[in-house]
């Protein structure tokens, strides 16, 4: 193939590469960014889904990130692609940020006694709820018991609230500063195609 890497990557690697990139952040940032610009369709249809992709990886809704900005991208006809580029701005060195964002903002608008002594024990044990209401939901159709364990949630609730303030502050820049760089690159490409 003409564009196959000569050197095989193990899986081991290629899973160490997406925590740490081996040519560094910056180089990634810009083959990011370049990626989303050549995108096919409108400024407007690829700066929409990359917002949603973004507004979608602010969620505390783990797992579900992409179906969550894919489906939007597809409900408002914006591009599905830079959803799911948008989507990387959630990884793990920013998700722990964006959780702690998300529970201060939240805290000011639910109260719970658990927010004080929030532990591994207490994170792992809402995921655990999460999964199970999830799988008893869309698995077994059991509606009511997916609705009990999402009411024993206890970081969920406040976390939910303050991503939507987030996401609401987020979203707007987001959109607007991607549809600007989308265009300058359209128009100069143009340009250049116009000389030749």
């Amino acid at each position: 193939m003409l564009f196959k890497q000569r050197k095989k990557i193990d899986f081991i690697s290629k899973v160490l590469n997406y925590f740490w990139p081996k040519n560094g952040w910056g180089r990634l940032f810009k083959y990011t960014t370049l990626r989303i610009k050549r995108l096919p369709g409108s400024p407007h249809s690829i700066a929409l889904g990359f917002t949603f992709g973004v507004a979608s990886a602010m969620t505390p809704l783990f797992g579900l990130h992409f179906i969550i900005g894919i489906l939007f991208a597809w409900i408002f006809g914006a591009s599905i692609f830079a959803s799911i580029i948008g989507n990387f701005v959630g990884n793990p060195w920013t998700f722990p940020f964006i959780c702690l964002l998300n529970l201060k903002i939240g805290s000011y608008f639910y109260e719970s006694d658990y927010l004080s002594i929030i532990n591994m024990k207490l994170i792992s044990n809402e995921l655990y709820l999460l999964w199970n209401a999830f799988y008893s939901f869309f698995i077994q159709f059991n509606f009511l018991e997916s609705y009990l364990f999402l009411s024993e949630l206890k970081l969920m609730p406040p976390m939910i609230i303050g991503s939507t303030f987030t996401i609401f502050l987020i979203s707007g820049p987001c959109y607007f500063i991607s549809k600007f760089i989308i265009t300058n690159y359209k128009k100069n490409k143009l340009k250049i195609r116009k000389k030749n």
